[in-house]
């Protein structure tokens, strides 16, 4: 079985003996190239006898090997490739020693009809709901990696994949570095038990959330104090939620939570990537992720709507702009998509 979309329509493409569909399967996707080993050759150029020649080879998504500390891949785009090859004589060769194979030409004219094909297609666009059917699909593992579906979809990369990348090596490294001051294990470890007990999100605006959820349990303030009002703007962006449809006609916001769960396994995967956890360690964070995640929402929809209205007050700030539109989609997504995990799965 294929593992992503990717890996079937190269396979159809290859069947057929279509060399423009290979193209076509490949040309707006990310590729993977091997990170040479010190005392390696820059390039890992190979004798391959099913292209009766030299190849230089790359992976699509699906067909990364499982995390290896010192095994890393960088990304590359067929463009790129087309740009940089270094011989007319060697050909491409995508997934070599797989049932998802194919072997590329790469003359100058093909290379030009990689850079077409590109240009016509372009980039493959963010916010896909991608799932790899050899990851986790079933249990708490899956369930955990479903909170920071949010984050996958966004960068179109699978939801339920816990392994060799987010992106790549030094891409994740970067993120971690730039978004979250985490260069070692130890601010890694750090910040993801912040991320867990929700220390990013706005303070204020989630005291009054859990105040007002308690008060329609039937419980009040703690000490009898008096409950601390909601923001004007939670009403505003509870409103047009309503509106848009992320919340029902008498829907409100219990927790924004959510917001720093779903950072939460992205810092995990980010982690991974970066070499800055092993896998044992990050299934754990994983899990315990889902676990919170259950225990401060009842569903999906209480989790989807928490993300929502999250992530709306720290990236778009009362604008209803890009930041908001791009909210609204991925909650769509993950909602409406029968293949989403927020579907399939139950929560916690």
């Amino acid at each position: 079985m294929p593992p992503t979309e990717t890996e079937r329509r190269l396979y159809e493409a290859t069947a057929r003996g279509d060399e423009g569909g290979q193209i076509a399967a490949i040309a707006g996707e990310d590729l993977y190239l091997a990170v040479p080993q010190q005392g390696q050759d820059p390039l890992p150029v190979y004798d391959d006898p099913m292209a009766a020649g030299k190849c230089i080879p790359v992976l699509t998504r699906g067909m990364l090997p499982a995390w290896e500390p010192q095994r890393f891949f960088d990304r590359v785009t067929v463009e790129e490739l087309a740009q940089d090859w270094p011989n007319d004589k060697w050909q491409l060769a995508v997934n070599p020693g797989t049932p998802f194979a194919a072997y590329l030409r790469a003359t100058p004219a093909h290379r030009g009809r990689w850079m077409q094909t590109r240009a016509q297609l372009g980039a493959r666009p963010g916010g896909l709901l991608v799932t790899h059917y050899g990851g986790p699909l079933h249990g708490p593992l899956a369930q955990g990696l479903a909170c920071g579906a949010p984050l996958a979809v966004h960068h179109s990369v699978p939801w339920n994949e816990l392994g060799t990348a987010f992106l790549d090596y030094a891409a994740d490294a970067e993120t971690l570095r730039a978004q979250w001051s985490v260069t070692d294990p130890v601010s890694w470890q750090q910040r993801f038990e912040q991320m867990l007990g929700g220390a990013f999100v706005p303070a204020e605006a989630e005291a009054a959330l859990r105040a007002r959820s308690a008060g329609a349990d039937g419980g009040g303030p703690a000490d009898g104090g008096e409950a601390p009002a909601v923001p004007e703007l939670v009403g505003r962006y509870e409103e047009r939620f309503r509106a848009d449809g992320l919340l029902p006609a008498d829907g409100r916001v219990g927790s924004v939570v959510a917001l720093d769960l779903a950072h939460a396994v992205g810092l995990v995967r980010w982690g991974l990537g970066a070499r800055l956890c092993a896998p044992p360690q990050a299934e754990q964070a994983v899990t315990r992720v889902s676990a919170r995640a259950g225990e401060v929402y009842g569903s999906w929809e209480g989790f989807a709507a928490g993300y929502a209205l999250g992530r709306a007050l720290a990236f778009d700030n009362g604008w209803f702009g890009p930041a908001y539109t791009e909210t609204v989609h991925l909650h769509r997504v993950l909602t409406q998509d029968p293949a989403s995990p927020w579907r399939a799965l139950p929560l916690g």
